[in-house]
């Protein structure tokens, strides 16, 4: 007999599907629930770890900025001890200054900038901590974070660029001037002369037996003419603008820098009948291509110019070029010097220029790079249409006179856009003779 199979309770199987179906919305919920409050977490995580890259981002960039700032600040004044106390204010002050402008909260003490003079060319180091507030971290207790940030810059050795850091304005001093002006040479006593400077009432030229000229970038590949008289021959010293005040670089108490020590503080002139105006319409630079002379004495220059470059110049006797310049220069000292006054301590003692109107050392608008050229030319100028570069230096120019004779003295280099000097042109002058510290510099960060 057959056994008849009950047919299923359809009441019971809804019931059932029911509440497995509430027990599966129940699961889901609690799985979006905690999947929801992982991605807030994380969310949170990645604001305050964004927050966090980019607090230090803009901390490092403050800080590489800083310690660029107190590299420059390292050429700025002419103490025979780098590390003395003028020169670790000088670097404080420019690190505070320039980290300031990439981010207002970048706390810099004094023991935070270390500077290290025991090679020939020194580094500086800034170094920072500061709290970088958390926002959701906060919530576990986490309210803020310590971080730090380091930076350390040398000089790099240049023999060329697109200027100086100058100042900003319509007319400053950060490119170059057409002005080519005789390089400083030796006597055969080793004595430092200037071209036609009349300070102590003569005026000297090096036409007199053991006169020389050996320039500071005259190493290496570049031991040749014009960078060495090759008529008398060169001993083993640098001429130039070094920037060194050295009792043996005097001349009647007169530095190569050009300040005098003991003579009345008279700065050095370089007399109209020697020195050049450039021609620098000809070279790579949309800026001044269809500049007048006196534009390019306002204005300058700013394309590269390097040692060794050959540039075309004016007949030195062409009186409409010169009196071109000599306005252009005027342009310049009316929107910088006229009623700004020089800080005389700075400039007396620690020989760089520094006013109200212009606080950052050697800064000033009235400080132009120039370019200079072989002096034992100066001996015949007529008839010159070229000049090859020899040595750059910036000028402050306190005045040009009514005959346009230039009256001022050299600071230390920083070049802008600085062209590094090739390591041939250095090699073989590890001798006492020669500081690599003595060239131009460019900033450069190290690490």
């Amino acid at each position: 007999m057959k056994r008849i199979r009950a047919l299923p309770d359809p009441t019971r199987d809804f019931s059932r599907r029911r509440q497995f179906q509430r027990q599966q919305r129940g699961a889901i919920m609690l799985l979006l629930t905690v999947v929801i409050l992982g991605l807030i977490g994380m969310m949170a995580l990645s604001i305050d770890l964004g927050f966090l890259f980019s607090r230090s981002a803009l901390l490092q960039n403050g800080i590489n900025a800083a310690a660029l700032a107190a590299g420059a600040g390292l050429r700025v004044t002419v103490e025979a001890d780098p590390g003395a106390p003028e020169q670790k204010n000088i670097a404080l002050a420019f690190a505070r200054r320039y980290a300031g402008e990439n981010q207002s909260d970048i706390d810099i003490e004094p023991e935070d900038v270390i500077i290290d003079v025991v090679n020939d060319l020194p580094t500086v180091q800034v170094k920072t901590s500061t709290p970088a507030p958390m926002f959701f971290a906060g919530l576990f207790g986490f309210d803020s974070i310590d971080m730090n940030a380091t930076a350390t810059a040398s000089l790099l050795p240049v023999d060329g660029g697109t200027g100086t850091i100058g100042t900003t304005g319509v007319r400053h001093g950060g490119c170059w001037r057409p002005l080519f002006l005789p390089d400083t040479f030796y006597d055969s006593s080793n004595r430092a002369q200037i071209v036609g400077d009349n300070t102590f009432g003569t005026t000297r030229l090096p036409n007199q037996p053991g006169d020389y000229y050996h320039s500071r970038f005259a190493a290496g590949a570049r031991n040749t003419f014009p960078f060495v008289d090759p008529v008398a021959g060169a001993p083993s010293l640098v001429t130039g603008l070094r920037d060194t005040q050295l009792s043996a670089e005097a001349t009647q108490g007169q530095t190569i820098m050009g300040y005098g020590a003991g003579s009345g503080e008279d700065p050095i002139t370089f007399r109209r009948d020697f020195y050049f105006i450039a021609n620098f319409s000809g070279l790579p630079s949309v800026k001044v291509n269809d500049r007048t002379v006196r534009d390019q004495a306002s204005f300058g220059y700013c394309g590269k110019i390097r040692v060794g470059d050959e540039i075309p110049v004016y007949p030195i006797n062409n009186p409409v070029r010169r009196d071109e310049a000599r306005l252009g220069l005027l342009d310049l000292q009316a929107n910088t010097i006229n009623g700004d006054r020089i800080e005389v301590v700075e400039e007396s003692m620690f020989r760089y220029v520094k006013s109200a109107s212009y606080p950052v050392p050697n800064t000033h608008g009235a400080i132009i790079p120039v370019l200079f050229y072989d002096p034992m030319l100066a001996n015949n100028v007529n008839g010159i249409t070229t000049l090859r570069v020899t040595n750059i230096g910036l000028f402050f120019l306190k005045e040009i006179t009514v005959d346009s004779d230039l009256k001022g003295y050299f600071v230390r280099e920083i070049i802008a856009g600085g062209t590094p000097i090739d390591p041939i042109n250095l090699d073989n002058r590890n001798d006492d003779s020669f500081r690599r510290r003595w060239l131009p510099m460019s900033v450069q960060l190290l690490r």
